[in-house]
């Protein structure tokens, strides 16, 4: 769209992100669900800019099934049908299901699932369902096309859109390589998943005055979403506290509203959190105590900021999750 960002959520994470990782694993935190388009990827990253490469596609784009969908249901992937007669030349919003939850503004995160299809072939270029991973980015700041920036403020979570953006809100003139051609009409359906508010205030953390032998947990705030399952993509927040000092070595907050992305269940975090994400769901926050052996043992971590057999105390906020077989 504006920029070529790719899905980023992160722009550069803090040293210290590494202790949600297991030790010597991925430090994949940046939120990057759609990989760039190649000859053997069709997809349109909607976050790319009109100077993006050209792709050259080995087969045509997907033409949109005729089929009945009831397009209110949101656990259905939407289906896009283009009407009779000429594009409009103005960006159009048609609320399918009015969302009921936390309004989308300027400057706050927000994760989304989509279905993009081209006006003039009504060919569907691009769906976010196809990968089992929300698709992520700050709205406002020139990081997707201006039809998305201006399509989605004010959408509330829950709700699901229809945008019919004119060229010059979408790729404009260059187009899109060989999948979206100069100055198309672009036609997107839009749900909105999750919204991290940019002033979202960073939770507190109550430490135990002794360290752990055993591994335990306390839902603040129980969630109403989707439960996490080993291989579910999760969206999170957290804050991590030292029990010896009494002080924070890292919290995701502090980088701005954006979660972090990871796959749970596989190893992306230490085993501590990966047990402390059982059973969660979206929506929730949990405060983890996390005995050295589920930590970081006798080795520590973060050039001493978490001493050798230390307990950590984190509280986890989860944002959304995504089921590979939901999706």
């Amino acid at each position: 769209m504006a920029r070529p960002l790719s899905l980023r959520f992160v722009a550069a994470l803090a040293a210290f992100l590494v202790v949600l990782s297991a030790c010597g694993g991925d430090d994949d935190t940046a939120a990057t669900p759609t990989p760039t388009p190649t000859s053997a990827d069709q997809s349109v990253d909607p976050s790319e800019a009109t100077t993006t490469p050209t792709v050259e596609p080995t087969a045509a784009p997907t033409p949109t099934p005729a089929a009945d969908v009831d397009l209110t249901d949101l656990a259905v992937r939407p289906l896009i049908a283009i009407p009779d007669g000429d594009p409009p030349t103005e960006l159009e919003i048609e609320d399918i299901v009015q969302g009921s939850g936390t309004v989308a503004h300027t400057g706050d995160a927000v994760l989304m699932r989509y279905v993009g299809a081209a006006w003039s072939t009504g060919l569907e270029f691009d769906a976010s369902w196809n990968r089992d991973q929300a698709f992520g980015f700050e709205l406002g700041a020139g990081n997707v096309i201006p039809g998305w920036d201006q399509g989605i403020e004010g959408m509330a979570i829950g709700g699901r859109r229809r945008l019919t953006i004119p060229g010059d809100l979408a790729y404009g003139a260059a187009g899109r390589g060989q999948l979206i051609g100069p100055d198309e009409t672009l036609v997107f359906i839009v749900d909105l998943v999750a919204v991290v508010p940019t002033d979202a205030p960073k939770p507190t953390v109550t430490v135990p005055d002794a360290p752990a032998t055993e591994f335990s947990f306390e839902d603040l705030v129980v969630g109403d979403g989707p439960m996490v399952e080993t291989g579910d993509t999760v969206y999170l927040h957290y804050v991590g506290v030292a029990q010896s000092t009494g002080e924070q070595f890292d919290a995701s907050w502090d980088r701005g509203p954006a979660p972090v992305m990871k796959v749970a269940g596989i190893g992306q975090f230490i085993p501590g959190i990966e047990a402390g994400l059982v059973g969660m769901h979206a929506g929730g926050r949990r405060q983890l105590i996390i005995p050295p052996d589920l930590g970081f043992g006798d080795t520590g971590a973060g050039d001493g900021a978490i001493a050798p057999g230390e307990t950590l105390v984190f509280v986890i906020d989860l944002i959304w999750v995504d089921h590979p077989s939901a999706n």
